[in-house]
């Protein structure tokens, strides 16, 4: 999600990674590892990621289905449709 985002409008702003490390006052093996899923940045960071990149903290951790307005939320199944399911 946030690893996604973030490379995915970084580079739609053609914003290099060395120039928005600077941006947002982390380091470049930091950006890497937020790029790369394996790390997660403080809550003060995602905000000056997500305003250096004219967006807000809630669109970077957005869930890409989230983004194409599918969502992991589902509609109630009735009883008996859940037990032919359930067969």
């Amino acid at each position: 999600m946030l690893a996604e985002n973030v490379k995915r409008l970084r580079k739609q702003a053609n914003i290099n990674k060395k120039r928005f490390a600077l941006m947002v006052e982390i380091g470049r093996p930091f950006l890497n590892k937020i790029e790369n899923g394996t790390a997660n940045p403080r809550l003060s960071v995602i905000v000056k990621m997500a305003d250096a990149l004219e967006t807000t903290p809630g669109d970077l951790l957005k869930d890409s289905r989230e983004r194409c307005g599918k969502s992991d939320r589902r509609e109630p199944l009735d009883g008996e449709t859940r037990h032919a399911q359930l067969r």
